[in-house]
């Protein structure tokens, strides 16, 4: 099989990598091989990974390689190493969830969406960093160690899949699965510049993965662009008989339609809550700009009063934490004492909510559905800023002495759309002053993540931005 320079590997994405895979251009192993080499380069800067698979990547780019060669080409993640948030089960290997409590924890079966993405011959870097048990906004873990932004490395990633979002940003991999329950995806996505799909909730299979929060909890791609998140997702999405959240609905090519264009699409702008005074300034100016830009090349863009939205995050606490507890009740009477104190905290403050008020979150979600889905009628998608505030540093968001932390704002917008359980997608809409990342997230109708992707690929065929590698690491060797 051909070689190519690997030197230029490391920033390429699915799209990119797929033909030359397919054609022997370039080889499984070189490219894992290329991959292993940016992890050892640059994880103890950015500490993305908890485990790192190397013995056994190599041997399934082997096998890639000789399938590959043999003409039993699979289709476009042949080949391309993924990494996995660590709350994803992979049979005979640990799955802590960031945790002390389940540090001895060994998986006895793939979850569906590993099975889903070794049938389809990618091949398995290792486990992610991620915040404890997934129940956190900043990123930030005192006891696996901060993951730190490859674009300013005093800088929070945000989480919880923030190894996931790291290793993609900085080059380790092309691709990575995230969680997101309050927007676990789309907030890490947004604060290292790469684009994080939620997909419809039951679309992609649970089934493997920790629990957090099972009524709001989904699995999704994190990746250099929109058109890997839709490559992504012809692997993944599918009904699951093991998760019954699973949902029996048809499923599509999410590619057939990425290159249609923005023409005939109406876009929905909020006019409340999404642009108030609140967010930052240069982050409002990002959004609309790139609003202004799709309007300029054939989207309608349709002003929307949802006077009503701003009580979304609510209604996702309002349900998370009373289902966190559920979760971790038994564990948490057991083992109080290994979990950090941030996090027991958080789940401690679950159990003094008392049941009609997590019955009361209960309907005011069917509610907020309901005028959700209403206001929506007229358009195909929305967009909005990814999240309110600049990235954080570190150490503003770090707990001490009794001060919980900074960057409380960070899942103000992801978390109404956890409640609603639309598909929503963050993608890179330009940089800040001090040269951090922007978010502007595209949030359709259930199930139609192929219109949310379309626009998301027309976006990005119009700018760079996703294209610009980060500025406080390493280039590769």
């Amino acid at each position: 099989m051909a070689s190519i320079n690997n030197s230029n590997l490391a920033y390429k994405s699915v799209g990119e990598l797929a033909p030359l895979l397919e054609s022997g251009e370039l080889s499984p192993v070189d490219l894992t091989q290329s991959s292993l080499d940016r992890i050892a380069q640059l994880q103890s800067t950015l500490n993305a990974f908890l485990e790192v698979w190397e013995e056994s990547a190599l041997e399934d780019a082997r096998v890639a390689e000789a399938e590959i060669a043999a003409g039993r080409y699979l289709g476009p993640l042949h080949g391309i190493p993924v990494g996995l948030k660590d709350l994803i089960d992979v049979a005979g290997a640990k799955t802590t969830g960031g945790s002390r409590v389940l540090a001895n924890n060994m998986a006895t079966f793939d979850a569906t969406v590993v099975a889903k993405l070794r049938s389809a011959g990618a091949i398995f870097m290792g486990k992610l960093n991620l915040v404890e048990f997934a129940l956190g906004f900043t990123g930030l873990n005192s006891h696996t160690g901060d993951v730190k932004n490859p674009w300013n490395n005093e800088r929070i990633t945000a989480g919880s899949s923030s190894g996931s979002a790291a290793a993609v940003t900085a080059g380790m991999l092309p691709v990575s699965l995230g969680s997101d329950t309050g927007g676990s995806i789309r907030m890490p996505a947004a604060l290292c510049g790469i684009a994080g799909l939620k997909p419809t909730y039951g679309r992609v299979s649970r089934a493997g993965v920790l629990d957090l929060s099972w009524s709001m909890d989904h699995v999704g791609p994190m990746a250099r662009t929109t058109q890997d998140c839709a490559l992504m997702m012809n692997v993944l999405a599918g009904h699951d008989s093991r998760d019954p959240a699973s949902s029996a609905q048809p499923v599509p090519d999410f590619t057939e339609d990425l290159n249609g264009g923005l023409n005939g699409l109406k876009i929905g702008v909020p006019t409340d809550y999404f642009f108030d005074d609140f967010v930052d300034p240069e982050i409002g100016a990002s959004v609309h700009a790139s609003i202004e830009l799709m309007s300029a090349n054939g989207a309608e863009v349709v002003e929307l009063s949802m006077p009503w939205v701003d009580k979304g995050r609510a209604i996702n606490l309002g349900v998370l934490l009373p289902e966190a507890v559920s979760v971790h009740e038994k564990m948490l009477a057991k083992n109080a004492e290994q979990y950090t104190p941030a996090v027991r905290s958080r789940i401690q403050a679950g159990f003094n909510i008392p049941a009609i008020d997590y019955i009361r979150a209960k309907r005011a979600r069917l509610w907020f559905n309901q005028q959700m889905a209403t206001s929506m009628k007229r358009i195909d998608v929305l967009i909005t800023p990814s999240v309110p505030i600049q990235t954080p540093m570190i150490a503003e968001c770090t707990p001490s002495n009794g001060n919980p932390g900074g960057g409380g704002e960070i899942p103000m917008f992801t978390g109404v759309f956890d409640v609603t359980g639309q598909p929503s997608h963050s993608i890179p809409c330009g940089y800040t002053e001090d040269g951090m990342p922007i978010g502007m997230m595209i949030t359709g109708h259930p199930f139609d993540e192929k219109t949310v992707l379309r626009v998301g690929h027309a976006y990005e065929q119009l700018t760079d931005w996703q294209q610009r590698p980060p500025m406080d690491i390493p280039a590769p060797n």
